[in-house]
């Protein structure tokens, strides 16, 4: 596959066969993870396989389908690791107050991730709603980082439909902001 065509195959998966995904697919997810940008390696994974541990998480989403994947990615961020990282730089006071650089590494490597998974012929699902302190005790983050997504992985059941997106003409603008309603 072209990185074109996985880009415009992925899709949220909703539903999983029973099919188990070997701990050497998950390992090759997470080091595909690991290569997106980053300014301090902020990301943290536990990988969920258990019964009990994926269906606290469903509850702590309120999404039940969650349950019935063969593999739940917690994805959290380390809020310290940029401070750590870069204690010395010389332009973290200039940057320090937009709190954004763990968030933002964190999702390229969660999008990494996920084309990785559509690479492989597996489905995914980011789940961005859920309570986060009670995602935080199922996998037992400490207080330093912070779930920011949960990641269902599993051999699709079928029935994914593709997903119009809005054309290109109603979300960019070239040079300054103008409303596509204008």
């Amino acid at each position: 596959m072209t990185l074109e065509e996985i880009i415009t195959a992925r899709r949220s998966v909703r539903s999983y066969t029973d099919e188990p995904v070997g701990e050497e697919a998950i390992l090759k997810l997470l080091d595909m993870a690991r290569w997106a940008p980053y300014a301090s390696e902020s990301w943290r994974f536990v990988v969920v396989r258990s019964q009990q541990g994926r269906s606290a998480l469903a509850s702590a989403a309120r999404q039940d389908f969650v349950a019935t994947a063969p593999v739940i990615i917690v994805v959290g961020a380390d809020t310290d690791a940029f401070a750590t990282h870069h204690s010395v730089w010389h332009r973290w006071d200039a940057y320090k107050f937009r709190g954004l650089f763990y968030i933002q590494e964190t999702a390229a490597a969660i999008e990494n991730l996920m084309l990785a998974a559509v690479e492989m012929g597996l489905g995914t699902c980011w789940i961005g709603s859920f309570n986060e302190g009670e995602v935080s005790k199922i996998v037992e983050f400490p207080a330093s980082i912070r779930p920011v997504a949960m990641i269902t992985i599993g051999h699709p059941a079928g029935g994914q439909r593709r997903v119009d997106h809005a054309p290109l003409e109603k979300i960019v603008s070239w040079e300054k902001y103008a409303s596509a309603d204008e």
